[in-house]
């Protein structure tokens, strides 16, 4: 086998701060990245820059304290990491870029992509590409494999949406930039309620909402999220929503589960996958519920705390893994000389 050499990985993520490091799938990649010998760099969104044409990052090297797996969950110390004072860098300078901050996808997010367009992708691994995190949105793009989603509508209609839930009984709003089950309702069409929480949802009409016909299965088995690197489902976790709560969602109190890649889960990436390598969305998360797609997650597709430590799996390693190999073959191809 191939030794892949140490290489530098900068992670554009939210302050190190206000990451959960026992559930945060950065923190994970962060800690295979160390483990593989790599050096780990931090930076967030407000310390990107762009001057000359270049982009840049002002970033902290970072060694962490490695979790460990007790009663089937990740468990880490209080302090997780040391950090070094930082320092600005040229993007181009390191080997992969991960950028992971979390949603909304709104005006700085989009801003941040526009500096690493500037990053040669020759030269840089970009996961997720700038260009692809722009053109997927996480709650739509689904929707280019009508045969593998429920019925769904995209509207900013009130009235349009009150007869789609009159007709389908229940269904579920989610607003189109939004996560971890953020502004996510359960629709009845026998609720008084129902104008006025369209009227809030949609801020009287202005914006668009995503509107699902309501699956049985998510109260009956939850939902999946199954982690997608390169095109290929590599591991999954089932989610069980709380007691109170009917949102699958582990930052909303959901339970998990261990769960395996499944046949379905393979068909939907046969044609889910070619879409999202063509735009440089190499790692993403899939929600599925029953045997239907739901959200495609490509901005900081989380998961990979959970399955790792319930199913005795190496999937941070097994991502790191396949960015090194990325990251020799672009090195490879640099110092290979043209014909």
């Amino acid at each position: 086998m191939r030794t892949i050499r140490p290489y530098d990985f900068v992670f554009i993520i939210d302050p190190l701060e206000t990451l959960v490091p026992a559930h945060d799938t950065s923190v994970a990649l962060m800690e295979a990245a160390q483990s593989a010998g790599h050096r780990v760099l931090v930076t967030t969104i407000a310390d990107l820059a762009l001057t000359a044409g270049q982009a840049t990052a002002r970033c902290r090297e970072i060694r962490l304290r490695l979790a460990v797996v007790f009663e089937d969950a990740q468990v880490t110390d209080t302090d997780w990491y040391i950090a070094s004072p930082p320092r600005r860098i040229p993007l181009n300078t390191a080997a992969a870029v991960f950028m992971r901050t979390d949603p909304p996808v709104e005006a700085r997010y989009l801003r941040a992509t526009f500096i690493l367009d500037f990053v040669d992708p020759a030269t840089t691994l970009l996961i997720n590409s700038p260009a692809g995190l722009r053109a997927a949105n996480e709650k739509i793009f689904a929707l280019r494999l009508p045969e593998f989603v429920p019925e769904t509508v995209v509207s900013a209609d009130r009235e349009e949406i009150v007869q789609l839930v009159r007709r389908w009984g229940n269904a579920v709003l989610k607003p189109t930039d939004g996560m971890a089950g953020r502004g996510v309702l359960l629709l009845r069409s026998d609720d008084p309620n129902l104008r006025s929480l369209l009227d809030t949802a949609t801020v009287r009409g202005r914006d668009h909402v995503i509107v699902q016909k309501y699956l049985p299965a998510a109260a009956e088995s939850g939902d999946r999220r199954v982690i997608v690197l390169d095109g290929a489902p590599i591991g999954a976790l089932r989610r069980l929503a709380g007691a109170e709560d009917f949102r699958c969602n582990m930052a909303a109190g959901a339970r998990v589960r261990a769960d395996t890649v499944r046949d379905r889960d393979r068909a939907i990436c046969r044609r889910l996958g070619p879409e999202l390598v063509s735009r440089g969305l190499y790692f993403a998360g899939i929600d599925i519920i029953g045997d239907m797609l739901i959200e495609v997650n490509v901005t900081s597709p989380t998961g990979i705390r959970e399955i790792d430590a319930l199913s005795g799996t190496r999937l941070a390693a097994e991502v790191i893994d396949w960015v090194g190999r990325q990251c020799a073959a672009r090195e490879r191809a640099r110092s290979t000389p043209s014909t």
